[in-house]
């Protein structure tokens, strides 16, 4: 039977038009080669990024800031929110309870026109960051039908509520977030407890009276080099763990749920997913200079972490890395999550492959990233199949914190946006894919598709400067779908589902999950590359509720909206 949607809900709209972001497809091609081509400033994004000075002295003016690709608006063309740093003055005037000096801002949100161009809307969002902005995120926390914005800061963390029309209320105190002074970094929603309401865990970095800020620049030694000091001998940040009570408010429930029952650790990158396939969600954290933590949902309210014995806490050396980023995906296509790191310069990225449900194993070096990434230091990072043959590529986003690093003949300071083709389960480095990106020091990044064309593209900040738009220009005949998701209730975005298509002989499946990558958040919609194959025969949708729907006998190409029947 040919599968329809139910009456009023419309397919989203597929490339009709003609767009800044598009190159025709030739219509005989044997070979193809992946290829991005930088487009932001043609397209209206001329956000401007700044973290400190450029020497970058102090702790505080090294780690970046985020971006986030949503929908705020809802007519289905992806939208990007865009985050910039502070500066040390304005830092110690904040602590010290005096008037911030007039900067740059700190905030951007442009609003995609049909995949032609963006549009500036900062103005009248009223969306504004007086603290030094750090994480960016999206979700429907209040399952109003519309996604809500949230902005951890070296501050205070800002939630700003969508109100419908366009505009945005900061609701942060009023909503429950904590009002700490406190450098927050990631965070994921996720149902934790199965109750249809989205909860949050945000990461803590350094705790807000540790920070260094005041009197001379403290300098540490790295290989020769003079650099600023941290996180080392430095205390911790703490996480937060809210429940979401389901009336537009949270509730902290670190210490009674145990994540708050370790010493505190440089917490970057979290991610709420069931990552031992037990169908509880579980919360995995990327931690700089500490082992990364991993726990697990016992399903009665409480964690235990168990990162250690899930083989996630340390790589293949038995060592604790500087872990920034994480991405999670089937990298190699045998149905179950993988988790990769990134980590830093002089070291090697980790890929924890899962072996068994809830134990994971270190197969850097069997993929070829062990000899990939020991040159770069690591941030963002994701897995999308970007030339759609029906395998999950690698991108990262790489880029040093000691602008002196290039005196070092093993790295240097600016570095590139690297892809690595998923060829069989290994990674192959395709430095053609980015060759006219010039090589900067690059933080945060999210992948999306933002002209709905079935290439999924990339949009990438640096430390300092302008934002990159890599609009994906990979030519071949490939087939894709992509799908959004819509709960009736609860969960309006269905946040947790697991989608599983089959189509010409082969199956692939993936997670709807929130958080991961590097203080950002990418595409909210799920995207199958399809290879030669035209037709989906079944999508099996594993709905929060427990529900299981099945959608047949989809047509390729396309971004099809799938909603839950109950």
């Amino acid at each position: 039977m040919p599968f329809t949607l139910p009456r009023g809900l419309p397919v989203l709209p597929t490339v009709l038009l003609v767009s800044i972001f598009a190159t025709p497809l030739r219509a005989q091609q044997v070979e193809y080669s992946i290829r991005f081509v930088d487009i932001a400033a043609q397209v209206g994004i001329g956000a401007r990024i700044s973290h400190g000075d450029p020497g970058k002295e102090w702790i505080a003016e090294a780690n970046g800031s985020g971006t986030a690709v949503l929908d705020y608006d809802d007519d289905g063309w992806m939208d990007v929110l865009v985050l910039s740093g502070s500066t040390m003055e304005a830092l110690r005037r904040f602590v010290a309870d005096q008037p911030a000096p007039r900067g740059a801002a700190r905030v951007y949100l442009y609003r995609n026109i049909e995949g032609r161009r963006f549009e500036d809307v900062t103005a009248k969002s009223g969306l504004d960051c007086p603290f030094w902005a750090t994480g960016a995120n999206a979700a429907d926390y209040d399952n109003d039908g519309d996604v809500d914005i949230l902005i951890t800061t070296i501050g205070v963390d800002l939630l700003y509520r969508n109100e419908g029309d366009g505009t945005f209320t900061e609701v942060g105190a009023k909503a429950g977030l904590n009002r700490f002074l406190s450098w927050h970094t990631g965070s994921s929603f996720g149902d934790i407890d199965s109750d249809g309401h989205l909860d949050l865990y945000v990461a803590g970095y350094l705790s807000f009276e540790s920070l260094p800020m005041e009197g001379e620049a403290p300098v540490c030694d790295y290989r020769g080099l003079g650099v600023f000091c941290g996180p080392l001998n430095l205390e911790a940040g703490t996480d937060a763990l809210y429940r979401n009570n389901g009336d537009g408010t949270f509730t902290e429930i670190s210490g009674q749920a145990g994540v708050a029952s370790r010493p505190p650790r440089y917490g970057f990158t979290p991610v709420i997913e069931d990552f031992n396939q037990d169908g509880r969600l579980d919360i995995f954290v990327a931690n700089d200079s500490d082992p990364n933590s991993l726990f697990l949902n016992g399903g009665d309210g409480s964690f235990h972490e168990d990162a250690l014995a899930a083989g996630l806490a340390y790589n293949a050396d038995g060592k604790k890395q500087s872990d920034m980023g994480a991405c999670v995906g089937d990298y190699d296509s045998d149905g179950d999550l993988d988790i990769l790191t990134t980590t830093f310069s002089e070291d090697y990225f980790p890929l924890f492959a899962q072996r068994e449900p809830g134990v994971y194993e270190d197969v850097a070096f069997a993929s070829a990233l062990k000899r990939e990434s020991v040159p770069d230091l690591g941030w963002a990072c994701g897995f999308s199949d970007f030339d759609n043959d029906g395998d999950r590529d690698l991108w990262l986003a790489n880029g040093h914190v000691y602008p002196t690093a290039g005196r070092l003949a093993s790295t240097t300071y600016r570095q590139a946006i690297k892809i690595l083709e998923n060829r069989n389960g290994g990674f192959s480095s395709f430095p053609e894919a980015t060759a006219s990106i010039p090589k900067n020091s690059y933080r945060g990044a999210a992948s999306g598709d933002f002209d709905n064309d079935g290439r999924v593209d990339l949009f990438v900040l640096p430390i300092d400067g302008s934002p990159a738009l890599l609009s994906n220009r990979t030519e071949n005949r490939h087939s894709w779908v992509g799908f959004s998701l819509r709960l009736r209730h609860g969960n309006r975005e269905g946040i947790g589902a697991r989608v599983e298509i089959k189509y010409c002989g082969k199956r692939q499946f993936d997670t709807l999950r929130n958080g991961g990558g590097y203080l950002s958040r990418s595409d909210p919609r799920i995207h199958f590359g399809l290879g030669d194959c035209r037709q989906i025969d079944t999508v099996n949708v594993y709905w929060p509720t427990s529900e299981m729907q099945v959608f047949r006998n989809l047509d390729a190409d396309q971004w099809v909206e799938l909603v839950e029947t109950q």
